[in-house]
């Protein structure tokens, strides 16, 4: 059996939907329980990476299941309070960054969003040639955390930026360039 399942066009975690498939059949009522909910977010954070395939399938059981009030609320809470770990902002110097594992799909989603980054990248670039200021970089590693990176000096060099010292990080990876 694989890991994963195509639907609507989307690649979706076969483990959670059987979770939640197993908890709407049988002897209950058809929703998703608390205790099922329990389940399905202890799958959800086992890795603790919240990739784009998780988070597109809890997105999809949140539309294509039944939940009961009190599972929904707290399965939510607890979804928020976990993944908000991902968005605070961890500072690395940029040796420490390009020690990290990088996400294999580009972070952004939106063709306008990279298309942003892009134009955000190259004016860095310029920025550091002409005044060497400090620019800062927000990646997105493999494991969903969020990191800044400080550097005076930017260069793109095809797919990735590089940094000070030599340091390079996968364009894909970058999810924000602020000058």
């Amino acid at each position: 059996m694989d890991y994963y399942k195509q639907i609507d066009g989307k690649k979706l975690d076969m483990k959670l939907i059987q979770l939640a498939e197993e908890a709407v059949k049988g002897s209950g009522d058809g929703r998703i329980s608390k205790n099922d909910a329990e389940q399905i977010l202890a799958a959800v954070v086992d890795g603790d990476v919240y990739t784009e395939t998780e988070r597109e399938t809890v997105d999809y059981l949140h539309k294509n299941f039944h939940w009961t009030d009190a599972a929904w609320s707290w399965f939510n809470e607890q979804l928020k309070i976990w993944s908000s770990e991902f968005q605070k902002l961890i500072r690395m110097t940029p040796a420490e960054v390009t020690k990290q594992h990088f996400a294999v799909e580009d972070v952004l989603r939106k063709p306008e969003e990279r298309i942003a980054r892009e134009h955000d990248l190259k004016a860095a670039t310029t920025e550091t040639y002409q005044d060497h200021d400090d620019i800062a970089i927000i990646v997105r590693l493999a494991n969903g955390r969020r990191v800044e990176v400080i550097s005076n000096f930017i260069e793109l060099a095809g797919s990735f930026v590089e940094l000070r010292g030599g340091f390079d990080i996968p364009v894909k990876a970058i999810e924000k360039v602020e000058i």
